[in-house]
Order: C-alpha cells, then sequence, then structure tokens
C-alpha cells in the first residue's frame, strides 16, 4: 500500500554506495516478541449503551420529532443503504486505521452470543457494530486522526457533546453522540464521540452523505476509542436491527451497506521502524510509538507490524529491501492463535551500507511498506538539534505538515524546506506572537521522500526531519 520513494539522482548514488550491501541477506540476529494489542473492547460487563440510556434516548428523540414536526413512520419508498461511517484525516498514512471489536449480538439468550456470521465476534445483548481505532488508538484520538462521518444522508434528531471522552470501563457518564434519522425512517446511532468534536449542526439540519460528524472517542460507557454504530428501522429502539447480511441474522435480513466488507479482514494495519520499543500503556494513558527513520549503521532495530483478524495458519512475510531493490534481510511470522488486532516484532541488525531502505510486510496478498535511513549524516543530511517548543506533524506527512512553536521568542523566524542535498525548496516566514504559532505548508506537489525543515532566528536554529508518504 505505502510505495518506495526517491528520485532517480539519489536512486543513482544510493545505488553505487550500496552495491557492496546486496549480498548481507542471512547473517540478522532476531527474535520475535508480541501477541494480542492491549486495547480495550466494551463486553457485557462494560456495554457501549445501558438500558437506562436506551430509555433516556427514546424520550428525548420522542421530545425532538414532536418539536420538529418529523415523521416517525417507517416508510417503504426508499431503502437506506449505509458507506462506511469512519474515515481518517488528511496526513494519516498507515496501511489502515481499524478493526471491528464487536458485531451485533443476534442470541436472544443469556448468557449466550452469536454475531449475524454465527460466530462469537460480539457480547451478551450488544446492538450494534463496534469499529475501534488501531494502532495507538487514543493517540489517533488526541490528533483527530479518526473521523466519524455520515453513513447515510438524513436529519439530526438528537445530539450529545461536551462529556469526558477517555473512559474505561462501564459507568453512567454520557457519551457524545449524534443520532440521524433516515428518508425511510430508520435511524443511525453514532457513539462514543470526542468531547467537543462534534459537527455544530444541531437537532433538525440535514447532514449528507459522508458528512463530517465528529472524532471517534472513548466517552460514556467505553473501554478504549470506538464508534459504536446501531440500526432502528424507526425511532424506537425496539425496531434494532443488523445492517450486516449473513446466515445467523435474525434481526434484518439483506444487508444495508452499499458494500458490506468481509466478516474478517486479514491485513497488516501499520509497518513501523524503532530504536525504542513502542509504549503501550492501555486506557487511557496516551501511547508512544517511538517510529523512527533515522538509523546508524550496524545498530540494532525493531521492526514492528501490526495485524487486524489474526488468522492460525497464515504467515507474514517480511523482508529489508535495498536501495537497489534488492533483498538485504527475509524472514515470516506464523500465526498460530485468532487475535482481533495484535502486534509483533523482531530485532534486526542493521545493513553497514549508506542508504534509503524499505521495511516490508506482506499479509493476504497485502502489502504495507515503511522506509527509514541507514546514516543520514553520510548522506549530507543535516545534524538535528531536537526542541521540544517546535513539532512538526503529522510525520510522515501526507500533503500538508504543521510547524507548531509554542514557548518561543516573539518575533519573525525563517523557514526554510530542504531536501536530502540540501536544496531549498520552500522558503517562508513564521511571525511568532504571545510566544506562539502554527505554521502551515503544503507539500502536495512534492514528490515522497525525506525532507527538513530549518526554523532561524538571529539567535536559534533548529533542524526537523519529516518523511512525506502518500
Amino acid at each position: 500500500m505505502i510505495k518506495i520513494y526517491f528520485s532517480s539522482t539519489l536512486f543513482i548514488l544510493l545505488t553505487v554506495l550500496s552495491i557492496r550491501s546486496f549480498a548481507q541477506n542471512t547473517s540478522i540476529a532476531q527474535s520475535e516478541e508480541g501477541g494480542q494489542y492491549p486495547a480495550g473492547i466494551n463486553d457485557a460487563a462494560h456495554p457501549c449503551i445501558t438500558p437506562q440510556q436506551y430509555e433516556l434516548i427514546e424520550k428525548q428523540i420522542a421530545e425532538n420529532i414532536k418539536l420538529l414536526k418529523l415523521d416517525t413512520r417507517q416508510r417503504k419508498t426508499t431503502s437506506t443503504l449505509f458507506s462506511w461511517p469512519l474515515q481518517t484525516s488528511a496526513g494519516l498514512i498507515d496501511c489502515s486505521y481499524y478493526y471491528i471489536g464487536n458485531y451485533v449480538d443476534e442470541d436472544p439468550t443469556s448468557p449466550g452470543v452469536k454475531d449475524y456470521n454465527c460466530g462469537t465476534v460480539t457480547y451478551d445483548g450488544h446492538r450494534g457494530t463496534d469499529i475501534c481505532s488501531a494502532p495507538y488508538p487514543f493517540l489517533k484520538m488526541d490528533n483527530n486522526q479518526v473521523n466519524v462521518v455520515a453513513a447515510a444522508p438524513g436529519t439530526i434528531i438528537q445530539k450529545s457533546d461536551g462529556y469526558f471522552d477517555k473512559n474505561c470501563a462501564m459507568n453512567t457518564d454520557t457519551a457524545n453522540y449524534i443520532i440521524i434519522q433516515h428518508a425511510d425512517g430508520s435511524v443511525a446511532l453514532y457513539w462514543h464521540m470526542k468531547k467537543f468534536s462534534l459537527t455544530s449542526k444541531i437537532a433538525g439540519q440535514t447532514v449528507s452523505l459522508g458528512e463530517f460528524l465528529g472524532v471517534v472517542g472513548s466517552s460514556g460507557s467505553s473501554t478504549a476509542p470506538h464508534l459504536h454504530f446501531e440500526v432502528w428501522s424507526t425511532s424506537s429502539s425496539a425496531t434494532l436491527k443488523d445492517p450486516w447480511a449473513g446466515t445467523c441474522n435474525s434481526l434484518g435480513g439483506a444487508t444495508w451497506w452499499v458494500a458490506q466488507k468481509p466478516y474478517t479482514e486479514p491485513a497488516v494495519i501499520k509497518a513501523q521502524v524503532n530504536s525504542l520499543p513502542a509504549i503501550l500503556p492501555g486506557c487511557d494513558t496516551t501511547e508512544t510509538p517511538n517510529e523512527d527513520s533515522c538509523f546508524t549503521a550496524g545498530a540494532t532495530a525493531k521492526f514492528y507490524f501490526f495485524l487486524r483478524n489474526e488468522t492460525p495458519g497464515d504467515t507474514v512475510r517480511e523482508r529489508i529491501i535495498n536501495p537497489g531493490g534488492s533483498t538485504f534481510a527475509s524472514w515470516t511470522h506464523n500465526s498460530t492463535t485468532s487475535y482481533l488486532a495484535s502486534y509483533w516484532y523482531w530485532n534486526k541488525v542493521l545493513p553497514a551500507t549508506t542508504g534509503i531502505y524499505t521495511y516490508e510486510t506482506i499479509y493476504n496478498g497485502i502489502t504495507c511498506s515503511k522506509n527509514f535511513v541507514v546514516n543520514c549524516g553520510a548522506l549530507g543530511m543535516p545534524t538535528m538539534t531536537e526542541l521540544s517548543q517546535v513539532s512538526v506533524s503529522p510525520n510522515p506527512a501526507g500533503n500538508t505538515v504543521y510547524i507548531d512553536m509554542e514557548g518561543m521568542e516573539n518575533g519573525n523566524y525563517k523557514i526554510s524546506l530542504k531536501n536530502t542535498i540540501g536544496q531549498i525548496i520552500i522558503s517562508d516566514i513564521a511571525a511568532v506572537v504571545n510566544n506562539a504559532v502554527r505554521k502551515t505548508l503544503s507539500i502536495a506537489a512534492l514528490p515522497n521522500g525525506i525532507y527538513f525543515l530549518a526554523i532561524e532566528s538571529g539567535k536559534t536554529r533548529i533542524v526537523k526531519k519529516f518523511i512525506k508518504q502518500n
């Protein structure tokens, strides 16, 4: 999904520098660590919506519908079909960003559970589809990277915002949510969103297909950031529908999706390379990926991948690709356990030759890659001066990069965007007022690769490195 990026000039240089390393394919130290991704998923003891909350919701909806003079009857003249209710924000370039933690429970007995496909990816009494952000769900939430969008056009009939959004257990807290009624009288609930992230539209206003509704969060009764998406055929919770067509669906029959996704989607969600281990503290602390892109020759790095729907008997193929396209090292991960979300990493000794390399993973026929550099300084890249008051995000970046400067002296700062051979591509000025400023640079026209931002004044020079990948 992510490809290899560098210019033809740099390719020729690196080919010459790296030709002696191409035979280094076998002498690689390795160890494997990982397992289930440590993210909470709601369960019968932690339901997304309690019976008392359903009762309150119905009362609020009834009041709003009366005030708005909306028709509550289920109509047969149209039939609602849903598109996917999540989208990533600009700049997030992970190979994917979600997994499904729970489907609707089709088993009316307790404690029995059964999803639409006759499996057990649900919990007793669950009434919706839980779509979980991954990996690093709290980091994605903090940076507004996974958005909730309208799966179908309709009218907002209830909205709740302003409530705590980093819950980790069942409680009676109110969630941030939006409820939308469609042209056929059916209703969709979008639950657990981030505080103050919801659209400014109010009950009675309409939304179009794909319109922004909010950011995935962990408000209300929630154990980690996810969207609880629930469907009723009318404005009553007694008319619950399961939008997924399958053998064991007794609550809807035909699919409600424009294009129904498969029951499982085995894939690599993200690949990354680290000097230090990723920090996965669990709810409700923001994760620290410790992802890096520049390493010392011959050092040991950690090669991570994060999986969705890991399946026993499957194999993930991995390799480090030399600058010229040959294989420096290759290995495999053989799955022995089912996981909805999992992660694995290996410690590998890096090549001794300077260049831009690629870490490639292939799972279920899908490729996910990450570029990294061995010996940035040897390629003429400037030495980095890290200063906590200046940050460049996202990194890797897509079409836009943001420069945030806080706690700086007021004044004008010269900004120079340079490539790896020191050419200045963009020059600009950032005016710091009240000791802070956010500067936005458009990099849509630039080729993928490694870039450096030099931020200078008479007293200060800061250099920040980032990668552009589309």
